[in-house]
C-alpha cells in the first residue's frame, strides 16, 4: 500500500460490471475507504456525465465529474486513461494506477497488498498533445515523495 494513512481508492466501472478503460466515460466509481491494509467501507458513485471520447467533450466538463464526484480520492484505478486527465490527477495530488486486471474486487486486493503494477502504456494519447511524458513522470515522481512524508 502506498499512503500510511486512511484514504479512498476509486475504481473506474463500467455497465458491463469490468474496470472500465476510459476513465471519463465510466459508468460508476467504486470507491474504497483504506487503511493498514484493510478495506473500512466500500461505496458506489454514479458518473452521471460520462464524458464521451468525442472532441467536443472539453477537458473541464471531465474536471468537473472529478471535482463533484470524487474530490475525496487519493487514488484512482483504471485500465486507461488520456493524457491529459492521467497528468490532472497527477497534479491535484491523487495517483493513478493503470492495470490491465479487469474486476474491481482483485484489483483493490492487489492493490491493498502493494502488488498492482502501474502500466503507463495504458495512457491515451492526449486530443491536444501539450503534456509531456517527462511531465508525467516527474508528477508521478513528487506525489511518490509527498505520499512517503505525509502523516495525515
Amino acid at each position: 500500500m502506498i499512503f500510511p494513512y486512511p484514504h479512498k481508492v476509486a475504481i473506474a466501472v463500467g455497465s458491463d460490471g469490468k474496470i472500465s478503460e476510459h476513465l471519463g466515460s465510466t459508468t460508476f466509481f467504486i470507491v474504497y475507504t483504506v487503511h493498514g491494509g484493510k478495506i473500512l467501507e466500500k461505496e458506489e458513485r454514479l458518473n452521471e456525465r460520462a464524458c464521451s471520447k468525442r472532441e467536443e467533450d472539453t477537458e473541464a466538463v471531465c474536471w468537473k465529474l472529478i471535482e463533484e464526484l470524487l474530490p475525496d480520492i487519493k487514488v484512482m484505478i483504471s485500465r486507461g486513461m488520456g493524457e491529459n486527465a492521467y497528468v490532472g490527477l497527477l497534479r491535484r495530488d491523487v495517483l493513478p494506477i493503470l492495470n490491465e486486471e479487469k474486476e474491481s474486487e482483485k484489483a483493490i486486493k492487489a492493490y491493498l497488498k502493494g502488488e498492482l503494477r502501474d502500466c503507463p502504456h495504458l495512457v491515451h494519447p492526449s486530443r491536444r498533445r501539450d503534456k509531456a511524458d517527462d511531465e508525467i513522470a516527474l508528477q508521478k515522481s513528487i506525489l511518490r515523495v509527498r505520499a512517503k512524508g505525509d502523516k495525515r
